[in-house]
């Protein structure tokens, strides 16, 4: 029987996709509605719509996020309506995951729903804090500004994970090169130079014998190697997927020279651009806490954000609850307390977004420039090792009696 590719709404109101093998497109509706589901489209699959590429189909990025927030953003500002703006970004996008996308919502509206309700459709493309944002400004009547406050949350977010991105990219290939190389001396041009040593019955050196058993242990038990790395590297997931395992990892992080206080300005940053950003479109404080700790991935920061939500609710100061937890900078607890004092807490905390992300990218290039001569030090250390242990043994046979 033929497939059929599907989208339907669930009883919670949620769009669900996938596919149905059925006799004819009457009986997977029927299908559909026996399982709760209201079908919205029902159509034949081709032949290159099956399982396998609906996987690997290509989904929308964090640039065509942003592409949509600005365009709707621009038009808004310039007085077009909300459904006029839909119809012409959808008319202009490139790409047809965006159109496909923005049709959708188009006709969620027509349908009488709001913008945010329409978004919400989409969990997977907008999280809570977008949803949030939008029905604020619906609420004040302010979409257009917090769409534009949106669109430089984004690009803000977008610029730092490119830049660590790209910064990686040179040492990442380095340590990899590095690698290979040992591994090809070990693997191939050691075990020739040890059948020769062997042959001649020739005495060697400690460190030469120390390397060929290591090069001989490598090639004939590199599967065993290979099952201890990989099941080492599952193991670690697992155990970090649990409860017990999340939180010793993440105070792990926190904890490792240089590394954790990185992890530390990653996290502040981005609590501080979100609950900004929240507050200068008129979230309150509390509200805004709320939706920004949602952000946070680190489990330690996130109960640390739980109790100042828990006491703010009682009255008490951010600040004072800030520096309690003895886990922020001080200069952050000052920015804070000026920033409540001065009635501009929203922009301060966008101030210290902005130096917190370019404390970041401070430190990234310089752990990034540390890697590339620390790399080439163990490499030259490595391969240094091999060929001399290899010269030793050369060496040695103008010992041999003939």
């Amino acid at each position: 029987m033929p497939n059929f590719i599907y989208e339907a709404i669930d009883l919670q109101g949620q769009r669900k996709s996938g596919q149905e093998e059925g006799a004819s497109q009457e009986e997977i509706i029927s299908t559909l509605i026996k399982k709760g589901l209201r079908p919205i489209t029902v159509k034949k699959a081709q032949a290159f719509d099956t399982l396998f590429t609906q996987f690997f189909k290509k989904g929308l990025s964090q640039d065509d996020l942003l592409y949509f927030t600005g365009e709707l953003a621009e038009l808004l500002s310039s007085g077009v309506p909300l459904e006029r703006s839909l119809v012409i970004l959808e008319d202009s996008a490139e790409k047809k995951q965006i159109t496909d996308l923005v049709k959708r919502i188009r006709l969620d509206i027509q349908g009488g729903k709001s913008l945010s309700s329409a978004l919400s459709q989409h969990p997977d493309i907008f999280d809570k804090l977008y949803v949030n944002m939008i029905t604020v400004g619906e609420m004040g009547g302010v979409l257009p500004l917090v769409l534009k406050r949106l669109e430089t949350f984004i690009q803000k977010a977008n610029q730092v994970k490119k830049f660590i991105i790209s910064s990686s990219i040179y040492p990442a290939i380095l340590i990899f090169v590095g690698i290979i190389s040992v591994l090809v001396m070990v693997t191939f041009v050691v075990p020739k130079f040890g059948q020769i040593f062997e042959d001649m019955n020739q005495p060697m050196p400690l460190m030469t014998k120390i390397v060929i058993n290591s090069s001989q242990f490598i090639q004939k038990w590199w599967w065993l190697i290979f099952i201890t790395i990989t099941g080492g590297i599952m193991y670690l997931q697992y155990f970090i997927k649990s409860k017990e395992g999340r939180i010793w990892w993440d105070q792990f992080k926190l904890k490792t020279p240089f590394l954790g206080k990185m992890i530390l300005r990653v996290e502040l940053g981005r609590f501080s651009r979100t609950l900004g950003t929240l507050i200068e479109s008129g979230v309150p404080i509390l509200r805004g806490i709320s939706l920004s700790s949602e952000v946070i991935s680190n489990v330690i920061l996130k109960e640390k954000f739980d109790e100042i939500y828990k006491g703010i609710k009682q009255g008490k100061s951010l600040s004072q609850l800030m520096k309690k937890t003895a886990m922020f900078p001080s200069i952050v607890i000052h920015l804070v307390t000026i920033g409540e004092e001065t009635g501009a807490i929203g922009e301060m905390f966008l101030k210290i977004a902005d130096d917190l992300e370019e404390k970041v990218q401070n430190d990234t290039k310089m752990y990034l420039a540390m890697v590339e001569p620390l790399t080439i030090l163990v490499m030259g250390v490595l391969l240094g090792g091999i060929i001399m242990s290899m010269l030793l043994a050369i060496f040695g046979i103008n010992d041999i009696s003939f």
